[in-house]
This record gives structure tokens, sequence and C-alpha cells, in this order.
């Protein structure tokens, strides 16, 4: 793996998400403190909150006030910051690129095994961490973007990246847009030619060669667009993740996850965050420990679809758990603030490069 995949595996953990729910935020913040048997929590909606509500009830040991994410999990930040140092939150569920924010804005809190016991069970690679390894997150979820194809109507049996530039693949490639998983498809063609998302000519030049190939017959710019094409048969090979890829339903389309080195899958994590602001974070992390308990992560893998991060959890999701050979072989963690910061000139890299030769 690059050195960069395995830095930010050390340090900031993987990022490992699937696709965000999303809801109508409640937007009155409370004003005053919370009583001490009460949790203020951020959660996704569905399937997320029935979930968490659920495993909630069972342990018990407060009253919860629930906000849901509006929109992309982000939108949570500049709510924390303008009522910093007294935001009306106590745990925030979010995943990789936001926990890294949050540990910038040092808004997060950190936490040891004394805090949460379950995380014995959780490989610390999966844990975020700030820049000096401290534990800044509790992890209960990984999910990731990779290639899939379907085998019975796919004219290639995909084995390697460079099968993509096979005659027989024209028309067959739903190649998403920039915008869309922060342009890890072209990382990924990158990576297969010696670069990386630090140097990423090799991946143009591998987008230029496919492009001029004609067997991109379709490009997505909506999670929509590539369950339709896909399930459809308009298509029958894509980058995606896993949420999207999730709900293909009309053709049995394969995860090219553990097949070749050169085929990455890009994971991230979800989670909880306690805020350092929070007046009651022994009950926050006593609640966040709850949540990744063994019977608690089965049960997450089963109502979200997420693969749990506790390694005791049983769950049929294997083409996203990886033993540490798998990981070192074929998974990479991206530096997710790079990507944010260079989006803007992939995307007109795209447009100037790539989709003239469509």
């Amino acid at each position: 793996m690059p050195e960069f995949s395995r830095r930010s595996l050390i340090q900031t953990g993987v990022l490992g998400g699937a696709a965000l729910a999303v809801s109508h935020l409640t937007d009155q913040f409370v004003s005053t403190a919370h009583a001490a048997d009460s949790l203020s929590v951020v959660e996704w909606g569905p399937p997320f909150i029935d979930h968490t509500k659920a495993l909630a009830a069972e342990w018990g040991k407060a009253s919860i006030e629930w906000t849901l994410h509006a929109g992309g999990a982000a939108a949570i930040l500049p709510k924390i910051k303008a009522a910093w140092p007294n935001p009306p939150y106590d745990v925030v569920d979010n995943w990789s690129p936001v926990f890294q924010s949050m540990i910038r804005e040092d808004w997060a809190e950190t936490v040891t095994l004394e805090d949460c016991p379950n995380l014995a069970d959780v490989p610390t690679e999966l844990i975020p961490k700030d820049a000096k390894g401290n534990w800044k997150a509790v992890p209960r979820g990984s999910s990731g973007l990779f290639f899939t194809y379907v085998p019975e109507t796919c004219p290639v049996d995909i084995k390697s990246i460079e099968d993509l530039l096979n005659p027989k693949l024209k028309g067959q490639i739903l190649w998403p847009n920039p915008t869309l998983n922060s342009n890890l498809q072209v990382v990924s063609l990158a990576m297969a030619r010696g670069g990386d998302q630090f140097n990423m000519e090799p991946g143009w030049a591998f987008l230029k060669e496919l492009a001029k190939s004609g067997n991109i017959g379709r490009v997505s710019a909506t999670t929509s667009d590539m369950i339709t094409a896909m399930d459809s048969g308009e298509a029958t090979v894509t980058f995606i993740d896993q949420g999207t890829f999730a709900s293909i339903k009309g053709v049995k389309a394969v995860p090219l996850t553990k097949t070749n080195k050169d085929l990455k899958t890009f994971l991230f994590v979800s989670g909880w965050a306690i805020l350092k602001s929070s007046k009651n974070k022994k009950l926050a992390f006593d609640f966040a420990n709850y949540l990744i308990s063994k019977a608690a992560s089965e049960r997450y893998g089963k109502d979200v679809g997420e693969v749990p991060v506790n390694r005791k959890a049983e769950q049929t999701n294997e083409y996203l758990r990886f033993s540490p050979d798998e990981l070192k072989k074929f998974v990479v963690v991206p530096d997710w603030d790079h990507l944010g910061k260079e989006l803007d000139g992939w995307n007109k890299r795209w447009e100037k490069d790539i989709v003239q030769l469509l």
C-alpha cells in the first residue's frame, strides 16, 4: 500500500459508512444545561435512528433528546461552531471525513478503554485518532467504495483493473463523475498505474484511455443514475459505494473487493464522537460503549447494512470485512481533507480533458 494509506490508517482510522441517511434537523438549540440523567444525541434518519432508539431504550440509563442530521452530515459542524463552547449536543453520530473536521477543531473528547471497554474488540486501525494518536471517536460500522460488475451479463470476467480496457466492454462501463465518491474512482486508476491521490497524472492518463476506447457508455451524476443503469442492464461495470450497491436489486452484482491488489477498496467508518463540551461525558461514553457491544453490533449489521467493527460480531457482509493481510493488500484509507481540497480542480480537469472524449 502507498505510504499515505498506511499513515492515514494509523493516524485517522478507516473511513468506512456507507451512504448517509438524512432527515430534517431540529433547529431549535437547547439553551440550558442537560440534566445529569439525560443525553442529547445527533443521529441520521432511518434506518439508523430506529436502530439506535431501540438500543437506547434497552440501555435505559438516561432519557435522550434526539436531533436528526439535515442533508450531509457535515451540516452539523457550523451548528456546533456557532454554539461553541456550549453546543446542545453530547454525542454525535458521524463518519470519517467529519470526524477529522471535529478533531481539527478540538471538539471531540479523547476516549480510552476505561471509558469504553468494548473498544478492546475493535481493531485500533479503525479508531479515528488525532495527530498524537489519541482515540477521538467510537466507531461502530464500516463501509466502503469499490468496483463492481454483473458476471451474468458482462462480456468480460473482471479480474484486474486493466480489464476495463478490454474492447469487449464497449459501452458497458458506467463511470461516476468526480462529484460522486470524492473522485476515488480516478484515485483507484492512479494507484493501479503507480500513482496515488497525491499523484493523479497516471489516473487521468488511464481515464483518457478508457474514454477513447468507447468502453464508458454512460456517466453518472447521482446514485439513482447508478442504480437505474445497473438494474436495467444498461451498464455492467461501475465504481460504487456500499449503500448504493445494496440498492441494486434487478441484477446480481458482485463486489470486486478482494479480487486483485490493483482493484482497491476505500473504507471509512461511522460511529460516535463525544463532544468535549458535554456535561455528561461518563454517561455518553457508557451509551456509546453499549452500542458497540457484540450483540448490539450484530443487530447494527442487520438493521443498517454496514459492517460492524466489533470483531466478535457475526455478520454476513464478508466482502467488506478484511483480515490484517487483506487490509494491506486491498484496502486504502484516503486522506479525505486532501480529496476535499482537490475536488474543484478535479472537476475542471474532468470537464476539460475527459468529457470531450466521451
